[in-house]
């Protein structure tokens, strides 16, 4: 029987990624993108650990004007490819699992989709199934703000289409998000990984401040908590 559902993994490639997202005095341009490559590739793992076909469209291959205008060319190459149901995830969400993918899958049909709110108003995952799709009212959502999971829900409320909502879940769109996830105190391979990039970057910039107080322009913080806001 031919798959129905896809995972869509839609992202920036590590480098955009890493100006988008974790751009900043805090750590080089470097770490960032090759933190930005292990949260790319963790999730990529995690797809294809699940049963369903798993297709990565990244910033190099969209098409589009603006993000809504991407996001919908890339869902209608999906659909066009023949899936039914799609599940459309980013890679800034490291809690995500495959079990929490396929159950979420569990829940789409033509009545229902499912979604996965992130903790600053936005969404991780969008599931639905292809007769829930209109190109143009999807790719007109307001997709820069705050408040997307809200407007998703609208969105197929407008159609009378149930939502399920899966767990809410911490993104990690800024320097502060990496270290309140790193704070969490698990001990996987991963986050092993993201801490020792973070401590020898920490550790370059306390030597190059020690060196050249005045001229790095870099501010240091204690890693082992979150750095104050900014007002």
């Amino acid at each position: 029987m031919p798959q129905k559902t896809a995972i869509l993994i839609f992202t920036r490639t590590s480098g955009a990624e890493a100006k988008h997202k974790l751009s900043g005095d805090r750590l080089s341009y470097g770490t960032n993108q090759k933190i930005c490559a292990e949260l790319i590739a963790k999730t990529r793992l995690v797809a294809q650990q699940t049963s369903f076909s798993v297709i990565e469209i990244d910033s190099n291959q969209q098409i589009g004007t603006n993000l809504g205008e991407r996001l919908s060319n890339a869902i209608e190459s999906v659909f066009q490819t023949g899936f039914e149901q799609v599940l459309v995830i980013g890679t800034d969400t490291p809690d995500i699992s495959r079990n929490l993918l396929q159950e979420a899958a569990q829940k789409i049909s033509p009545t229902q989709a499912a979604l996965g709110a992130s903790k600053d108003g936005g969404a991780y995952l969008i599931g639905f199934h292809k007769t829930q799709f209109n190109k143009t009212d999807f790719s007109n959502l307001d997709w820069e703000s705050d408040h997307v999971f809200d407007a998703l829900v609208a969105y197929f409320s407008a159609q009378g289409t149930a939502v399920h909502t899966t767990k809410t879940l911490q993104d990690i769109d800024s320097f502060y998000d990496l270290m309140q996830f790193l704070k969490q105190g698990t001990s996987s391979l991963f986050v092993v990984t993201l801490q020792q990039l973070v401590d020898s970057a920490t550790a370059l910039t306390q030597a190059l401040m020690y060196f050249f107080p005045i001229s790095t322009g870099y501010s240091t913080y204690n890693y082992n908590r979150p750095p104050p806001f900014q007002v």
